[in-house]
């Protein structure tokens, strides 16, 4: 009978005592360009929200162009714009003073240049301003870039390795950083330009690390909002080798570098005898820390979570931790006690609580396979979106929380389908919202799974976890209520992290979805 109980407080479906979900739609409207996908959403201070969205176009569905919409608090459409593109992407958004400005990246005949596009949120009439440029002999000198070509990435991922111009915010976008690789055979360097949000530089400086580019990896950066200061997360490896393991141990350490305008210092942490494939530095309020997941076996398998405390200020390692999983994720993984890491594991999401310093970090089992079908002479490929892994540590690295939340998903494409899910945080509750058929299935030792179907009948949940790592859920929208599939993957986070707009889609009918956290 407790056992029983138990379950019942684990999975009952309800959302009562839960924080009310509000939904909110635009109505059905119709694009031109049949693939769009949403890549950046931001509030205008009033309730209203401008989005972004890229659409392709061509047999390779090569990005064409961005559409701009203005809506009202009410997803009403006041107004709209498009933006074409050549040789140039979208990166970020920034919205102040009613005026809507977009950061584009472009590549001319002779130079390089980043420009902010302009425009009053009354007409959306952009005007291009340049912020600064490199021109032919910096790009062939420095960077190794031949005029007329220069890898554009899709402005979705901070985590691209050595981005050429990466823009990252600070959390209330008052400093953006703008990162260039520079090429040295013999050493590591980076230039960082750092700007307020009234497009003044605050600084420039060249970041060096004497290590060969080859044996360096770029994790990610971090912007403090209080004063400008770049946090720069490297992976290194050793004895000039890029093998992850040497002599049954990890074959790299990590270095964080704090920059600004005095200039740069840094801290190396080896992790040991585990092995930590990905690390990510977040800073939030006086709180700075780097986290991940760590193994005992291999680069690629996963035991639990990994936490390195930083002072920022005198900039020391205050302290480091280890976190195998909880008996209570390894039950909700496998139905029973056992002995075995994860495998397959991408990051979807980390939150830090600036007040306590906790962290929040979500991901998600995601493989790829492919088969070869003789009758058709075609191979296949398939993406697998599996179960849903999200752990919470505390400030001073313990882990209060882990939970495994099983799911089956798979897609024939990894940019365009309904799979995968969004996830954000508010009031020190987790939300997670994802795709799922109408029945969530039942399986052994009374565990469940959100499972796949057609995208015209997936149901849209949404899962939250509380304070002590209980999970609950519920249908928010149901297929019958939901005029197009919504691609849950591509979820914008706006405002305080409680409202989360996501695009749905089928062909040229679109619709706007916005899902707000209320107390």
């Amino acid at each position: 009978m407790k056992k029983l109980i138990l379950l019942l407080s684990i999975f009952f479906i309800s959302l009562t005592h839960a924080q009310k979900i509000v939904v909110k739609k635009s109505k059905l409207f119709n694009d031109d360009k049949k693939h769009t996908v949403l890549v950046y959403s931001e509030g205008d201070g009033k309730g209203g929200i401008i989005t972004v969205r890229k659409y392709f176009g061509g047999i390779m569905k090569m990005p064409k162009g961005y559409y701009v919409n203005y809506f009202d608090k009410n997803l009403k459409l006041i107004r709209e714009t498009e933006i074409e593109i050549d040789k140039s992407s979208i990166q970020g958004i920034l919205i102040k003073n009613d005026k809507v400005h977009l950061f584009e990246r472009k590549m001319d005949k002779d130079q390089f240049s980043i420009n902010v596009l302009t425009a009053d949120l009354k007409n959306l009439k952009f005007n291009k301003t340049e912020l600064f440029n490199l021109d032919k002999g910096d790009l062939k000198k420095y960077f190794e870039i031949i005029i007329g070509f220069i890898p554009i990435n899709n402005g979705l991922s901070q985590m691209d390795s050595d981005s050429f111009g990466e823009l990252t915010f600070s959390k209330n976008k008052k400093y953006m950083v703008f990162n260039f690789d520079i090429k040295d055979k013999g050493n590591e360097i980076h230039r960082i330009l750092v700007y307020n949000d009234n497009f003044e530089m605050i600084y420039k400086q060249e970041m060096k690390v004497n290590i060969k580019d080859r044996y360096f990896d770029y994790e990610n950066v971090s912007v403090d909002d209080t004063d400008g200061s770049v946090y720069f997360l490297g992976k290194l490896f050793k004895n000039e080798s890029r093998s992850k393991k040497k002599k049954g141990q990890a074959n790299y350490y990590y270095n964080l570098y704090k920059i600004s305008k005095e200039g740069q210092k840094g801290i190396s942490f080896n992790v040991e005898e585990h092995f930590v494939s990905s690390l990510i530095n977040i800073k939030g309020g006086e709180h700075l820390a780097c986290v991940g997941l760590y193994s005992d076996r291999n680069d690629n398998r996963y035991k639990g979570v990994v936490r390195f405390n930083i002072d920022s200020n005198d900039f020391s390692l205050i302290n480091k931790s280890f976190q195998p999983f909880t008996e209570q994720f390894v039950l909700d993984k496998y139905g029973k006690k056992k002995q075995k890491e994860l495998k397959d594991i991408s990051y979807r999401g980390v939150f830090m609580l600036e007040d306590t310093g906790d962290i929040v970090i979500n991901a998600e089992e995601y493989y790829v396979t492919t088969s070869y079908n003789p009758n058709t002479d075609r191979r296949y490929t398939y993406y697998h979106y599996n179960d849903i892994v999200s752990a919470k540590i505390d400030a001073s690295g313990n882990l209060l929380w882990a939970r495994n939340i099983n799911k089956a998903q798979i897609a024939s494409s990894p940019f365009l389908n309904t799979e995968s899910y969004t996830s954000t945080i508010f009031n020190n509750k987790v939300y997670i919202f994802l795709n799922g058929s109408v029945k969530v299935k039942k399986i052994r030792n009374d565990r469940i799974q959100f499972q796949d179907t057609k995208s015209s009948k997936y149901n849209l949940y949404a899962i939250e976890i509380d304070t002590n790592g209980d999970f609950k859920y519920k249908i928010i929208q149901t297929n019958k209520q939901l005029a197009v599939p919504v691609f849950v993957s591509d979820g914008v986070l706006v405002n305080d992290l409680n409202e989360v707009v996501f695009l749905g889609r089928r062909k040229k009918e679109k619709q706007l979805l916005k899902l707000t956290i209320k107390e």
